[in-house]
């Protein structure tokens, strides 16, 4: 009961007790009648509701500014008028809200409505609420429809361009086992590992060996990135963290376009994608979800990559440089083509050069893709 139908019953009821205590009819005839608006305005309101609703949510993969639509799709099943009813969208902390007009019996109809999308993250979008009113505002009663539906709202994404290797792989053979793994040129016999195509089994060496030995074959002008993020809060502010996952997600899709593997690393150990992953969808995905995590050690995962395969390159994403652990980016070297680090700072500290580690300072995501792309502009 809405304040309105509260007032309405309580004066109902105190005219009719008037009128019946100083025998006044027309109090008794007000008090009646105020009664009976309240009695019908609560029966219209919980009456069982025809309407029935469906949502569709499109696309369920948005960039962080572009629209994203709910469609709702509503009929009236029922042979009775259904009123005026107000659908109520939660998104996060925002409500939207959309009118449903009158409908006849076995009418329907179509609302779209935009949903928030400023926002970075996974969303779970709740059930509709619809509220159902009577003519007089006295009553009021909300219900649920539709399911639960998930939307994720991606990292904006930069142009960046590809960055120059400065060094051409051997299109005849590898030189060492860092090369990615593929079925173009043979490198070397190995012991089987289980998953191993068993149509890549040497058999006559293995006969010899006494053991399983496969070809491993590598494609030698296969690139291969890595993108280690380093998420620790204590290197950003909110503003920067934020930047700093974008230029994440723009690597990612920039290492991707051609359908090459990418391999996402984050300081706290986790790793997502690698050599057999053509698709960055669950790159990008865990990118919309990241949170800034104390958790971790950026030495420790440079260190891990050191006994890794390597690769064509490795782009480093941090927030302000600490220029002890710019040693441990150099001694990947030998491991990387390309070693190239980003840092997200609006104080934009100066930082040493290396040799053989580029190294790019930016307020924010827009800074970076500048320097990025036109490296003598600075």
């Amino acid at each position: 009961m809405t304040p309105v139908g509260l007032a309405t019953l309580l004066a109902g009821i105190g005219s009719l007790v008037l009128g019946l205590t100083f025998d006044w009819l027309s109090f008794d005839l007000v008090g009646l009648g105020l009664l009976l608006v309240v009695v019908l305005g609560f029966a219209v309101v919980v009456r069982p509701s025809s309407l029935a609703i469906q949502r569709e949510i499109q696309p369920p993969r948005v960039p962080k500014g572009s629209p994203a639509i709910a469609f709702l799709t509503f009929a009236n099943r029922g042979r009775r008028t259904i009123p005026v009813t107000i659908a109520t969208q939660a998104f996060g902390t925002q409500r939207v809200r959309t009118v449903i007009p009158k409908l006849r019996g076995g009418e329907r109809g179509t609302r779209a409505y935009r949903l928030p999308t400023t926002r970075r993250g996974v969303f779970d979008i709740e059930p509709v609420e619809l509220t159902r009113r009577d003519s007089f505002e006295l009553f009021r009663r909300s219900r649920r429809q539709a399911e639960v539906a998930r939307i994720w709202v991606y990292p904006r994404v930069v142009g960046l361009g590809t960055l120059p290797t400065g060094q051409t792989r051997n299109l005849e053979g590898p030189s060492s086992d860092t090369s990615p793994q593929g079925n173009i040129t043979f490198h070397r016999l190995r012991d089987y590992v289980e998953g191993d195509d068993l149509r890549l089994v040497h058999w006559r060496s293995s006969a010899r060996a006494g053991k399983l030995l496969v070809k491993h074959n590598v494609d030698t002008s296969q690139p291969y990135t890595v993108v280690l993020f380093d998420h620790r809060p204590s290197l950003y502010t909110e503003a920067a963290f934020e930047h700093a996952v974008d230029i994440a997600a723009s690597v990612v899709s920039a290492a991707a376009a051609n359908k090459s593997p990418v391999e996402l690393r984050t300081t706290d150990g986790t790793v997502v994608g690698g050599p057999r992953l053509r698709d960055a969808t669950s790159l990008i995905d865990h990118l919309t979800g990241i949170e800034a995590v104390a958790d971790g050690d950026l030495r420790t995962e440079l260190t891990r990559l050191r006994r890794n395969r390597g690769g064509t390159s490795l782009i480093m994403i941090t927030g302000e440089i600490d220029r002890e652990d710019l040693p441990y980016v150099a001694a990947l070297r030998r491991r990387y083509d390309r070693l190239v680090v980003v840092s997200l700072d609006p104080q934009r500290t100066p930082v040493p050069r290396l040799p053989g580690l580029r190294i790019i300072v930016g307020a924010d995501a827009d800074e970076v893709a500048l320097a990025w792309n036109h490296p003598n502009s600075r």
